[in-house]
C-alpha cells in the first residue's frame, strides 16, 4: 500500500484525534526515533489530479497537526511506495529534521499582501518628472530631443517608483520585524503588488503582530491588505540535501490562489 504523506512532527506517539486526509482516509504517525510522519494510505496508488479540492484536504490535515505538534509541511502529493522506503526517507534526513523542528516550535507563519495604487502613484511620478525635465532639456520639437526627453521620464520614473516602493515596504517591514523570528519580502512582484511576504512569529507574538498589521493598515486607507494565518510554517523549512520531499516548485502557484480565495471571500483566520 502507498502511503501520501502531509508533513513530519516533532513526535512518534500515535495519533489519538482521528483525522481523514485524501480520499476520507485515516491520518496516522509513522515513527521513527523522536520524530513521526504523518501518512494516510492511497487506495489509488497515486494522487491523480491537482484540484482545489485535494490542495485544501492536504492543508487541513497540517493545520490539525499544528495544534499540537510542531508540523514540516511536505511537499502536496509526496507518494513513498512503503513504510520501509518512507523510514528509509526520514533516517536520511533526520539531522536536517530535527534542526527544522527545533528552529520552528512554537512558531507559525503569516502571510501579508500590499496592493497599492500605482496608477496614481506613477502619475505623481509622472508630473514631477515633466516639471524636471523642461528644466533639464531646452525645448525642441527635434525628434532625438523628444526621444531623451521620454527615455529620461521612464528612467525617472522607474527610479522614483523603486524609490517611493523601498519606504513604503521598509516602514511596514519594520512595524513588521519587531515581532518576526524570520521572514521573508518580494517587492513589485506586479505593478499592483508593492509586498509580497512571509513572516515567521511566535505563537505568544501573534496578538502583538496582528495589533501592528492592524495599525499599518489604518495608516494607509489608500492601500490594500491580504492577511493569511496562522499557517504551518511552509516557506520556512530549510533543507540542504537534494531531496523531492519539500521541493514546492509544482504546488505554490496553486496553494498561494487556494490561500488567496481565503483572503478574498474573508475567510482568513486573523
Amino acid at each position: 500500500m502507498r502511503l501520501y504523506t502531509y508533513g513530519i512532527i516533532d513526535s512518534g506517539r500515535r495519533i489519538d484525534e482521528s483525522i481523514l486526509g485524501l480520499e476520507g482516509a485515516r491520518v496516522y504517525n509513522v515513527p521513527y526515533c523522536d520524530i513521526g510522519a504523518i501518512v494516510s494510505e492511497l487506495a489509488t496508488g497515486s494522487v491523480q489530479d491537482i484540484t482545489k479540492q485535494s490542495v485544501l484536504a492536504h492543508e487541513e490535515v497540517v493545520e490539525k497537526l499544528m495544534e499540537h505538534f510542531t508540523v514540516l509541511p511536505v511537499r502536496f502529493r509526496t507518494v513513498h511506495d512503503s513504510t520501509e522506503a518512507l523510514l528509509a526517507m526520514m533516517q536520511s534526513h533526520y539531522r536536517e529534521f530535527r534542526d527544522n523542528l527545533d528552529r520552528l516550535r512554537n512558531k507559525v507563519e503569516f502571510g501579508i499582501k500590499v496592493i497599492w495604487p500605482s496608477d496614481k502613484i506613477k502619475e505623481c511620478i509622472v508630473n514631477a518628472c515633466r516639471k524636471s525635465c523642461k528644466k533639464a532639456f531646452v525645448p525642441t520639437d527635434s525628434p532625438n530631443s523628444r526621444f531623451m526627453r521620454d527615455k529620461f521620464e521612464q528612467y525617472r520614473l522607474n527610479e522614483e517608483l523603486e524609490k517611493k516602493a523601498d519606504k513604503f515596504v521598509g516602514i511596514m517591514d519594520m512595524f513588521f520585524s519587531k515581532f518576526a523570528a524570520e521572514k521573508k519580502l518580494k517587492q513589485l512582484r506586479t505593478a499592483d503588488l508593492l509586498l509580497d511576504a512571509v513572516y515567521l512569529v511566535e505563537k505568544s507574538k501573534q496578538g502583538d503582530f496582528k495589533e501592528a498589521f492592524e495599525h499599518i493598515k489604518s495608516a494607509r486607507p489608500d492601500f490594500r491588505f491580504l492577511f493569511s494565518g496562522p499557517w504551518p510554517p511552509y516557506n520556512f523549512v530549510a533543507l540542504t540535501k537534494e531531496t523531492e520531499f519539500h521541493d514546492n516548485s509544482t504546488q505554490e502557484d496553486l496553494f498561494d490562489r487556494v490561500i488567496q480565495d481565503r483572503e478574498l471571500i474573508g475567510a482568513d483566520k486573523i
